[in-house]
C-alpha cells in the first residue's frame, strides 16, 4: 500500500466513523446531568452545556412563605471557590431517592426534558418528602444538543 492510499484509507475510515457517531439525545444528557453525584461527575457533564447556560434554583416552603429563588450562569461556577454548607442544613440527609421519571416534548425545534424524582430525608431528626423537578432546555450548538437552561425546583410542600 503506498502512503497516499494509506492516507485515502485513513480518511475514508475516519469520515465513517464521524458520519455513523450518534449524538446524544437530550433525554440521555439530562439522564447523565442528574447521575452526576459530585464535582467530578458534574465537570464530566460540562460539554453538554451551553457557554450561556443559565441554573435557576427554586426551593417551595409552603405554608405561606415566599419560595426562594437562585439563578445563575453555570459557565460563573468553575471560577467561583467553593462555598460552605450553611449552618441549617448541616444534619441535612438524604435517605431515599427514586429513579427519576422523565418526560419530553419540542415547541419550536427546542426540546424540553422534565424528571421527577422523589426523595425522602431526614433534617434534624425530622423525617419528609420532597419532589424534585428539574426542568431542562436544549439548543442546538456546534453540531449538537446542548442544555440552555435549567431549572430545578425542591418542592416541600
Amino acid at each position: 500500500m503506498t502512503p497516499v492510499q494509506a492516507t485515502l484509507t485513513g480518511v475514508v475510515i475516519a469520515s465513517a466513523l464521524v458520519l455513523t457517531a450518534q449524538a446524544e439525545t437530550p433525554e440521555e444528557i439530562s439522564a447523565r446531568v442528574l447521575a452526576a453525584q459530585d464535582e467530578d461527575g458534574l465537570l464530566a457533564t460540562w460539554d453538554s452545556w451551553h457557554p450561556e447556560a443559565t441554573h435557576r434554583i427554586v426551593l417551595k416552603y409552603g405554608t405561606e412563605q415566599e419560595d426562594d429563588v437562585f439563578t445563575y450562569r453555570v459557565g460563573a461556577v468553575a471560577a467561583a471557590t467553593d462555598a460552605e454548607l450553611p449552618e441549617d442544613l448541616e444534619d441535612y440527609k438524604e435517605t431515599e431517592r427514586s429513579t427519576p421519571r422523565m418526560t419530553t416534548r419540542t415547541e419550536d425545534e427546542v426540546h424540553h426534558v422534565t424528571a421527577v424524582t422523589d426523595v425522602q430525608y431526614d433534617w434534624q431528626g425530622y423525617a419528609g418528602k420532597m419532589r424534585q423537578t428539574d426542568e431542562f432546555v436544549f439548543e442546538p450548538y456546534l453540531g449538537g444538543m446542548v442544555i440552555r437552561s435549567l431549572t430545578t425546583t425542591y418542592d416541600y410542600r
